[in-house]
């Protein structure tokens, strides 16, 4: 008997099918794509079932906004909601007619409500000094707020201390060269001169008009005393309210 090979003693695989042993890699490839295909499935249906919660709560909510005619009162309740729609009704309304909502005004504190004090002052009189060569003016309120300052007669006296924008005018008729006002205060066992002012006159008595304006902001103390005078004696200039002033204004 010939001697048998283990060729021919080997088993034969099916016919048609040489490839048999190549199966294994390609079933794998299908189960992972299967898989793969799979997630990807669940996710979109995942995603799917948020957008549906979200926009199942949108619409509560604009159901609910119709039916209350305003913005819900509970902010932190829906963080999705817009701005415009966490306002109040009044400012919604605006938006939706394309005004601009206007913001409430701060109300102010008793501090801020407290008013300034306020002193215009107008000519009624004057005096010439021939001794000391000077002109004094008297005065009387034209505008008031207020009762940190008050008129007395020549002078002015302080009654509540602080920063004053003080300004003062007078229009002169005067054929002399030169004319002036001084504005000087008296307190604290001490005399100062606030401010001074010079102008030039014309020698034509048509035309000898020229008016004198001074300002200025001043520390004034409490007992303070302030006056204006003309250092000429007999100085001749308009009494007139619009010629000739003086006023305070606390700052």
């Amino acid at each position: 008997m010939p001697a048998s090979s283990p060729f021919l003693l080997a088993p034969k695989g099916p016919q048609g099918d040489p490839g048999g042993p190549v199966r294994e890699p390609a079933l794998s490839v299908a189960l992972w794509l299967s898989w793969g295909a799979a997630l990807g499935a669940l996710a979109c249906a995942m995603a799917l079932l948020v957008q549906q919660t979200e926009l199942q709560s949108l619409r509560r909510e604009v159901s609910r906004l119709q039916r209350g005619g305003g913005p819900s009162q509970k902010a932190d309740e829906y963080p999705w909601q817009r701005p415009w729609e966490q306002q109040s009704p009044e400012a919604l309304e605006a938006w939706q007619n394309g005004e601009r909502p206007r913001r409430r005004r701060a109300v102010p504190t008793q501090k801020q409500k407290k008013k300034r004090s306020v002193l215009h002052l107008v000519p009624i009189n004057i005096t010439s000094k021939e001794d000391s060569d000077v002109t004094e003016v008297m005065w009387q309120p034209a505008l008031q707020r207020g009762r940190g300052l008050e008129a007395q007669g020549y002078v002015v006296r302080v009654w509540d201390s602080g920063f004053y924008l003080l300004y003062s005018q007078v229009l002169f008729h005067d054929v002399t060269f030169t004319m002036g006002q001084v504005v000087s205060r008296e307190g604290q066992g001490r005399q100062e001169t606030l401010f001074r002012c010079v102008c030039s006159m014309p020698s034509d008595p048509d035309r000898a008009y020229n008016s004198c304006y001074s300002a200025g902001v001043f520390h004034l103390h409490q007992g303070d005393t302030l006056s204006v005078t003309i250092p000429r004696a007999r100085a001749k200039f308009s009494l007139s309210p619009h010629g000739t002033f003086l006023g305070f204004v606390k700052l």
